[in-house]
């Protein structure tokens, strides 16, 4: 069964992402955002394994693709997220952003296995 990479893979780990690293995301950009891409990266990980050409690409590069895909996203929605004043709207622009940066940079191959086997 293939799966493609979709909104809602992305969508569902930044909406596990508490207050307190939202915040920091106004305070500490640069370390804020490099964690959320961590959290990102190893929670997609679970289903998709991501190559490019023809090496499969390291946990490093996908988090920079995804640390790059977030500095995208304007100020004001990150402010949003930060402070979940529309924190709906604006997870859906982040996760729209990283879904666009990932398929650029990598294949992305569904890799979980079904259970029971």
């Amino acid at each position: 069964m293939k799966r493609n990479l979709s909104s809602a893979t992305i969508k569902t780990p930044l909406l596990e992402i508490d207050g307190e690293l939202r915040g920091m995301l106004l305070s500490d950009r640069g370390r804020a955002t490099a964690a959320v891409a961590i959290h990102l990266c190893l929670r997609i990980g679970h289903d998709y394994v991501f190559w490019g050409g023809s090496d499969k690409a390291t946990l490093d590069e996908v988090t920079r693709e995804i640390v790059y895909a977030i500095w995208r996203v304007p100020l004001s929605t990150i402010t949003q997220f930060a402070k979940a004043e529309d924190k709906a709207g604006a997870t859906d622009a982040i996760a729209q952003e990283v879904l666009a940066g990932l398929p650029a940079a990598f294949e992305a191959q569904y890799a979980r296995e079904p259970y029971g086997g």
